[in-house]
Order: C-alpha cells, then sequence, then structure tokens
C-alpha cells in the first residue's frame, strides 16, 4: 500500500511468525459457493493465496483460527431483520448448507494449535474466545484473512487494534462484494489499524525473521 502518510507510520512492526496468529474469517458455503446467497467475487480465486499461508502456519506452529457466523435466533439478533436472506432464507444458521465451511480447500484440523469459534456477530472478538486464545499463545500480530474484507474482516482488525494487536491484512487474501469496498477498507486499515500488503510480501516477511 502507501508510504506513510502525514499522519501515521506503515511499517510500525515486523511480523515474526513466533509471535503471530492466522485467523480464517467465515469461508462458508455462503460466501464462498458459486451462486450462494452472498457469494462473494473473488473468494474462491484467493484460496490458493489463503492456503499458502495456512500451509505456512501449519509448518511453523502458528495457530490458526477459523471462524463461522451462525445467525439463527436466538442469536441473530438485528441482522434477522437487517438481512431477508439471513432472516427469512435461513443463510448462516447452523444447520443450513449455507453455514458450512466451503469444502474446496484446506478445512480446519482442530487441535495442536488450530481452533474453530463460532461468532454470531461481525468481530470476531465479540463474546468468543479468541482473545484468550490469543494471549494463551502470546500473540502480538493478528493476520486477518477471509470474507467479508470490509464487514467481518474489517471488524476484527479494528478490534484488534483496539486491543493492541499488531494487525497483518493481506490484501489478496481477503475478499468482498464489490471492488470499490474492498479498496476502501485497505486504505482504512493500512492508516488506521495496521499493515496492508500481498499474501508474497508476508510470506516473505515471515520466512526472513529470525
Amino acid at each position: 500500500m502507501a508510504s506513510d502518510s502525514p499522519i501515521s507510520r506503515k511499517d510500525f512492526f515486523t511480523v515474526d511468525p513466533r509471535r503471530s496468529a492466522l485467523i480464517v474469517i467465515d469461508m462458508q458455503n455462503a460466501f464462498v459457493a458459486e451462486g450462494a446467497p452472498l457469494e462473494t467475487p473473488g473468494a474462491r480465486a484467493m484460496i490458493p493465496r489463503l492456503e499458502k499461508l495456512i500451509r505456512f502456519a501449519r509448518e511453523r506452529a502458528v495457530p490458526v483460527i477459523w471462524t463461522q457466523s451462525d445467525h439463527r435466533p436466538p442469536y441473530g439478533g438485528l441482522m434477522l431483520r437487517k438481512f431477508p436472506v439471513i432472516g427469512e432464507k435461513r443463510c448462516l444458521w447452523r444447520g443450513d448448507a449455507s453455514y458450512q465451511m466451503y469444502p474446496g480447500m484446506l478445512q480446519p484440523e482442530e487441535g495442536q494449535g488450530e481452533y474453530r469459534i463460532v461468532k454470531h456477530k461481525f468481530d470476531a472478538f465479540f463474546e468468543t474466545d479468541l482473545d484468550a486464545i490469543l494471549r494463551f499463545h502470546r500473540v502480538e500480530t493478528l493476520i486477518v484473512t477471509g470474507t467479508a474484507t470490509n464487514v467481518c474482516c474489517e471488524s476484527t482488525a479494528r478490534s484488534a487494534f483496539m486491543r493492541d494487536y499488531q494487525v497483518a491484512f493481506p490484501s489478496d487474501a481477503n475478499a468482498t462484494f464489490d471492488q470499490a469496498m474492498h479498496q476502501a477498507t485497505l486504505k482504512n486499515i493500512d492508516l488506521l489499524f495496521g499493515r496492508v500488503m500481498t499474501t508474497a510480501e508476508l510470506l516473505e516477511e515471515m520466512a526472513a525473521s529470525r
């Protein structure tokens, strides 16, 4: 992304895999499957890059946290009214196919430093065990990936920064509903909440860490 701005520094931390965790947000059928109710353009195309990060994390014993959104009653709250596809068509209700992880990619391997979190709001920290998991592993940097860039991914990135976690946000391992939304989030994150880089740049930086 851009170089230092008048109000913030670009490279204010280095991503050290020994003090990092990878969060894979909502790679569920609802967002990733072809023709899905909330299909996110680019989500399937980014899977090879996301899988590179997952494999690196597994090889280096970097904690991996997978999230799934469950908005069925009574958890959905206002979402059941705001989004008819959720409230009326039961999208992202546990038990519905839309809730399941997209099968065309690596799947969670719970245990040995991998976790699955069910969340009911956009922010993966809200009323979940995410913060406890990160603190248990002494994580300093959270690598945020998944869908949708400007919704759950940005909400989680902002929440992480508010908790003093460094945020690494790979621009090509997040996807949303259109490029305008995607680019707006990248600018926000890079200026105010973390660092934006490509997957290749992130992997190179982590591989060089000593």
